[in-house]
């Protein structure tokens, strides 16, 4: 489509009602007709195409995460005296992950992927399995139920177990997660300034979890393959152990990016299974389909809708020239639906054999971290649902998350009938 055209269509991506109010015409239009649709209050270039943002996601040289992945970035970064306005977040000194490019994004991962190895994923589960089978015997014997409370639960569970956090801190650990989220809400830049004075708690409780780790290693527990455990023993900058301020920064993303995103995946299987019998039924059938409809799910929640990146130097990507300054927006949910790739592409079809090309946890370097521990917790759960349940049943509609990132639920109303 000519430019002209483009120009006579708005694409409103800072407001939250837009994803809410049947955004797939639109996206749709953009794949066809403007796939590097520029959004001109931003000088933003809206990526919708699933081949685009795999080309873009794979150039982390050029398309930086440097400057934050928040369209809030771009927005505040005047107010925040040209820096970014998440900087305020993070404990001084702390390097957020998600925030720095390569080689330095490597170095990160390195130290802290001890934490999300195959053995530690597999810890983990067997310490998650008892709370999600309480859990769902909990919601009772065929009533209606909001599905919500325990979908929260599991995500929050995890995280203290991945961390190394002690066991009775779980509402507040899920406050601050649902506190971390106002970085890419759409709120003022007051409100966001507001919200970074709840972090000094949280920062004070993990340096007080450190604090215990060590000393408990100190008396002779050296196991764990917690984050804080594999933190202390890494090599970063040439000396053993992390610096506390990126100790704690580390804490605080995997709460803020592991709570509400796999709270998503967790509503979505019940949201989707209730609305599709029929996938249900393969599944009491056919287990082998388990993992198939984790990807599935994920491919249609994309609990992270989107996410920014900076262009660093003058390039072009399929013929459309992007200059040093501008910004490129990688849509997710978009290139999660994109016919190209995923036929027919609003099914829940659990037997998709391109379901696990789905773009929920990125693509590139900044491939998700916790992708396995995610993918874990889905499986597990679905699982226990499969064991208990005889079937899923929607008495009414979710109320949706209002965001403009994320993508979930409020509620999530559902009768399970065993």
């Amino acid at each position: 489509m000519s430019d002209q055209a483009a120009l006579h269509r708005e694409v409103p991506i800072e407001s939250p009602q837009f994803y809410l109010d049947d955004p797939w015409p639109t996206f749709a239009w953009m794949q066809r007709e403007a796939p590097f649709y520029h959004y001109e209050p931003l000088d933003t270039f809206v990526i919708t195409r699933h081949r685009d943002i795999r080309t873009i996601s794979s150039r982390a040289d050029v398309f930086s995460n440097a400057r934050g992945i928040f369209l809030n970035e771009i927005k505040y970064r005047e107010a925040a005296g040209g820096t970014n306005f998440s900087e305020g977040f993070w404990p001084e000194g702390g390097e957020q992950i998600g925030n720095t490019d390569p080689p330095r994004h490597q170095e990160l991962r390195r130290v802290s992927q001890g934490a999300f190895t195959i053995p530690a994923i597999q810890s983990l589960q067997e310490k998650l399995t008892a709370h999600v089978g309480h859990g769902l015997d909990a919601l009772g014997d065929g009533g209606d139920v909001d599905f919500w409370e325990f979908a929260a639960g599991v995500p929050v569970e995890a995280a203290c177990h991945l961390i190394g956090l002690s066991a009775t801190d779980r509402s507040r650990v899920q406050f601050w997660s649902d506190e971390l989220e106002k970085l890419g809400a759409d709120i003022s830049f007051e409100e966001l300034q507001a919200a970074v004075a709840e972090f000094d708690s949280l920062k004070d409780y993990i340096t007080e979890n450190v604090e215990r780790r060590k000393a408990e290693r100190a008396a002779g527990d050296t196991q764990g393959l917690d984050l804080i455990s594999v933190l202390l023993d890494a090599e970063l900058d040439g000396q053993k152990g992390v610096k506390l301020p990126n100790v704690i920064t580390f804490a605080m993303t995997a709460i803020a990016a592991g709570a509400d995103t796999t709270r998503a995946l967790l509503l979505g299987l019940p949201y989707y299974l209730a609305r599709n019998p029929d996938q249900w039924r393969l599944l009491k059938e056919d287990r082998s389909l388990v993992k198939n409809a984790i990807e599935e799910t994920l491919r249609l929640v994309t609990p992270a809708r989107a996410f920014l990146r900076y262009v660093a130097a003058d390039t072009e990507v399929d013929g459309q020239a992007m200059k040093e300054g501008q910004h490129v927006y990688l849509m997710y949910m978009a290139a999660n639906r994109d016919p190209e790739v995923f036929a027919d592409p609003h099914a829940f079809d659990l037997r998709r054999a391109t379901a696990s090309r789905q773009l929920a946890f990125g693509a590139g370097p900044h491939l998700c971290l916790g992708q396995r521990l995610a993918r874990m917790e889905g499986a597990l759960v679905l699982e226990a649902m499969l064991d208990r349940f005889d079937r899923i049943e929607p008495t009414g509609e979710p109320v949706p998350v209002v965001h403009i990132i994320r993508n979930s639920w409020e509620t999530m109303p559902v009768r399970l009938v065993r």
